[in-house]
């Protein structure tokens, strides 16, 4: 059995008990403590994570196993050309005739969206955002914003998970606040340590997850948010002119990324609210989480993807508010007549500076 020892808060020595005061004494920097404040640190201290995320959630039944790497063929009913597409694929173009065809049977049973939010901003919007987005960017590479790359441009329905739940939280740190006064020639630095406990009851509603595993999360999170009181029941009508995709992740796969953006805004929370620290440690933290719900909701998105010297490059836009986000190639041998010509000026500058004072 291993022995116990009582240890000091501020400065990690042993703590005894003192008759005199009735509180536990510190050995080396002479702090006391009551019996409860250590009991209640202790007892913090035991369980240093807990969060329920995973056992919170009331999920629906899971789509078909290996459903996704399947493929379809379609026939267009337009020009009658057979195209064969993967079978998460709910609405396209028809490589032929480029007539918008809704695909059917993809988007039914449990993957019938329960909603949609309808693209608000045009294809014409889109470009002009790109444009906006390539406007004054010197490094570009010259006719990388040229129209026949703009023309490229594609309104894509994106899945995602709208997750709700309720959260129950009590976070304990250590914190301390530092001051520092002089008195003559000794300036005194004093250290206070505190235990600090925050918690509380926080409701999140349409907790939005990108459940299709062809699209990047980073960029899916990047176009948020989307004004999800705006979702209309869903309608295969709102596909057509636009690619959609069904989702290829269900909410039991999903719900680990909802866990991951709840529980950081809880504690982001908590942590705002214990303000006028110096320092603030998390010693302890629980998160309890309940009455999870999930729905699954199409999203707007504008999408450009190009390739630029053997690399990929996206440029997204929401196509709801109008948010955008992208990754721009530089031209390599502009980059390099930039540095020469920004060298030469600060040389020369250097040089009128030198004249003068010499």
């Amino acid at each position: 059995m291993e022995a116990h020892v009582y240890q000091c808060p501020c400065c990690g020595s042993s703590l005894m008990y003192d008759g005199k005061s009735g509180e536990m004494k510190c050995q080396s920097c002479d702090n006391t403590f009551p019996l409860d404040a250590i009991r209640e640190l202790e007892e913090a201290e035991k369980i240093t994570d807990e969060f329920s995320g995973k056992d919170g959630w009331d999920m629906g039944e899971s789509f078909r196993e290996g459903s996704e790497e399947g493929l379809k063929s379609y026939q267009c009913p337009s020009c009658g050309s057979r195209m064969v597409l993967p079978e998460t694929e709910a609405a396209t173009y028809c490589p032929y005739c480029e007539n918008p065809s809704v695909l059917p049977g993809v988007l039914t049973g449990a993957f019938r969206p329960e909603g949609i939010i309808p693209f608000k901003k045009t294809k014409a919007d889109a470009k002009e955002a790109f444009k906006k987005l390539c406007k004054g960017k010197k490094l570009l590479p010259t006719g990388f914003a040229r129209e026949s790359r703009l023309d490229k441009i594609s309104g894509v329905y994106v899945p995602f998970w709208l997750f709700d739940c309720e959260t129950d939280s009590d976070i304990t740190y250590r914190g301390t606040r530092v001051s520092t006064q002089r008195r003559g020639d000794w300036e005194i630095t004093r250290t206070a340590h505190y235990h600090v406990r925050r918690g509380g009851r926080i409701s999140f509603g349409s907790v939005p997850v990108n459940s299709s595993t062809k699209l990047d999360d980073t960029l899916m999170e990047a176009v948020e948010p989307f004004e999800v009181a705006e979702t209309a029941a869903f309608a295969p009508a709102y596909l057509s002119g636009s690619q959609a995709e069904r989702y290829d992740e269900d909410d039991k796969v999903c719900v680990s990324r909802a866990n991951e953006r709840i529980r950081k805004s809880v504690e982001d929370a908590c942590r705002a609210s214990a303000m006028g620290y110096t320092t603030l440690t998390p010693v302890r933290t629980h998160i309890d989480m309940k009455h999870g719900k999930a729905k699954n909701v199409m999203m707007p998105v504008w999408m450009l993807n190009t390739t630029y010297k053997g690399k990929q490059y996206t440029f997204c836009m929401n196509g709801q508010t109008g948010r955008i986000v992208g990754n721009l190639p530089v031209d390599a041998g502009k980059a390099v007549l930039w540095g020469v010509g920004l060298f030469a000026g600060i040389t020369a500058v250097a040089y009128a500076i030198l004249s003068l004072i010499m």
